[in-house]
Parts: structure tokens; C-alpha cells; sequence
């Protein structure tokens, strides 16, 4: 994994001049779905409905770019709280993820990133959850321009894509209604629109309940114990080994632990340990302890201690020691 945002920079130069906000009718917040960008990220549609190589299949999908020509390396955020149906593996085919709200009613989709790490099936997901950065020209299928493409999907089926809008079987874009007359590339060079999306930390940790008593039953409900995840029955979440190292550190950066350490469910061989400000993780292949807040990230080098920011979970290799933690 890289850090497409500071080795590739600027995405889009010379963007056509915008055009006024499309006349458009708004919306609670609750009742769309935010842009996946951070708050206040300007946001213009390159490509609307039934446009270029939005057909069939894909014939409600939009093109977003930031207006500020920087949408290369952005951070790409999870619309709303939810889980994933499938994703690509980081880098791979068009860098595409589905997310699945929690009601269950809606899905959107989000391609040409390059993901932080694998994602699980069904693994949930908050909003404003960073997903990935945007891929620089050329790369996760984006055809030469750094863009985020954007499907409504009914039930999470990408065989069900409805445009953005109430009168049409969806759901507002960030609060603006963008409904399908018919027209060719519809939408396209519409906004800019702002986002009220914002960056958040991953979702809290599920406790999950003890596991049976030892004649075979299981206790009533309201008489459950509940262990946190990665704990066993009476042990307690603490820092250890190089999460301990983390926190003597940080100290107060880091938080305090939320779960007991516990091994990544993508079989990676990395260990992990949610905290009250974020994750810590010790890195297998690199024997590296880790904290990341979902935008700065913090790590025990051979080298010493280094801090960065981006989409990269590993340690830029330009990444000088940093003596003040």
C-alpha cells in the first residue's frame, strides 16, 4: 500500500469553469446519502446519467471529482453506518466497494479507490469511515482521471440501481434531488455540491456474550456476562508488549483499550486492539506496532518512531523519525 495522495498530488488541472447549482429541491440530511468526502469538500459531477460509459447496468451513475483539482489521494468516507456486502482487495480490478445501510433499504457503491486493507463480508462499517484515497490517473480502471463513481443500488443489488431521487425510487445526493428525465450525460457539470459527510473513526467493538456455562446452557437473557471482543472469560482489555509501548508514548492520543488483542479476521497474521481514539495494530510482516485515529497514523520503526498522514496503514519509506512523541 502507498500513499497515492502524496506521491501523485494533484488529479485534475484545468477544470471547465463550474456552473451555478442546478435548480434542485432539498432534503433532511437523514433522508440521502452524503458525498463521500469530508465536510465541506466542494464536489462536481463530470458525468451523470446515462452519459459516456454510464449505460446499462451503470446508466445512474455519477462522477464526482473535488473542485479544488486535489481529488487524487482524498480521503474516500463511508456514506452512511452499515456493512459490507463485497469489496475488491486494495489496488485491484476498479477499486470498487459496496456499503449497505443499516435499514437495509439502500446500498451505495464507490469505485476507482484504492482501499486501506480488505474488507470482510459483512463487516461493519461507520459513517464517515475512511474506505480508502481516491486513485491517482490511470489507476483502479479510472480511465486517466482521478474521480470517485457513484451508484444507488436498491438493497445493496447493483442489479437494482435507481437514480439519485426521491420521484425516481431513491434517495437525495447530500441533500439535492438529481432526478432522470432522460436526458444524455444528465447532471454532468451540475453543483458544486458540499458535503456534509465527516471524517470518523471505525465503529465501537460489539461485545459479545460468554460463551455457554459448563453443564451446557446458556444463561437468560438479562443474566448474559458480556466479554469484550478478543477477551476471555474474566480477563479485562490492557495494553501489551508493543500496544504498551504505543501507549507509553501517545499516551492520551492513543486512548484506552476497548477490546483485548485479537487477530485480524482477514488472516493477514496481524494482531489488533480497538481503543477509545482508534486501532492499534502490530504489523506481521513488518514486526511493527501501529496506531492510526482513521487519519494520522503512528508507528514503532527499526528506524524509531515515525508519524504520517494518508491512506498508506505502513510507514511511508521517506518517513523521517520523529523524536518529540
Amino acid at each position: 500500500m502507498h500513499d497515492y495522495k502524496r506521491l501523485f498530488g494533484i488529479a485534475l488541472t484545468g477544470l471547465l469553469s463550474l456552473t451555478a447549482t442546478p435548480a434542485a429541491q432539498i432534503f433532511a440530511a437523514e433522508t440521502s446519502v452524503p458525498l463521500p468526502f469530508d465536510t465541506g469538500a466542494s464536489v462536481q459531477i463530470v458525468q451523470g446519467y446515462n452519459g459516456g460509459t454510464h449505460q446499462g447496468a451503470s446508466v445512474y451513475g455519477l462522477d464526482l471529482v473535488l473542485t479544488n483539482g486535489e481529488t487524487s489521494g482524498a480521503a474516500v468516507l463511508a456514506p452512511f453506518d452499515g456493512t459490507i456486502p463485497w469489496a475488491f482487495a486494495p489496488g485491484e480490478k476498479t477499486g470498487c466497494i459496496e456499503i449497505l445501510a443499516t435499514d437495509r433499504r439502500y446500498g451505495a457503491m464507490l469505485c476507482h479507490i484504492v482501499l486501506d486493507r480488505p474488507f470482510n463480508r459483512g463487516e461493519r462499517v461507520a459513517r464517515g469511515q475512511q474506505l480508502g484515497a481516491v486513485g491517482a490517473p490511470g489507476m483502479v480502471g479510472n480511465n486517466g482521471l482521478a474521480h470517485v463513481h457513484m451508484e444507488l443500488h436498491v438493497g445493496g443489488r447493483s442489479s437494482d440501481i435507481v437514480p439519485f431521487s426521491v420521484t425516481n425510487g431513491g434517495l437525495p445526493l447530500d441533500g439535492i434531488d438529481l432526478p432522470f428525465t432522460g436526458l444524455t450525460n444528465e447532471h454532468a457539470m451540475g453543483g458544486p455540491i458540499l458535503s456534509t459527510n465527516a471524517l470518523a473513526g471505525p465503529p465501537a467493538a460489539i461485545a459479545a456474550p460468554a460463551p455457554p456455562t459448563r453443564g451446557g446452557t446458556t444463561p437468560k437473557p438479562g443474566s448474559t456476562t458480556l466479554v469484550a471482543a478478543g477477551c476471555a472469560p474474566g480477563q479485562t482489555p490492557r495494553f501489551s508488549l508493543g500496544f504498551a509501548d504505543l501507549k507509553a508514548h501517545l499516551g492520551d492520543v492513543l486512548g484506552d483499550p476497548t477490546t483485548c488483542e485479537f487477530a485480524d479476521p482477514g488472516g493477514s497474521g496481524d494482531m489488533l486492539q480497538q481503543t477509545t481514539h482508534g486501532l492499534a495494530f502490530w504489523r506481521k510482516s513488518s514486526n511493527t506496532p501501529t496506531f492510526t485515529d482513521g487519519s494520522v497514523h503512528w508507528a514503532l520503526t527499526p528506524a524509531g518512531w515515525v508519524q504520517w498522514t494518508g491512506a498508506s496503514i505502513d510507514p511511508p519509506t521517506a518517513a523521517v523519525p520523529t523524536s518529540n512523541l
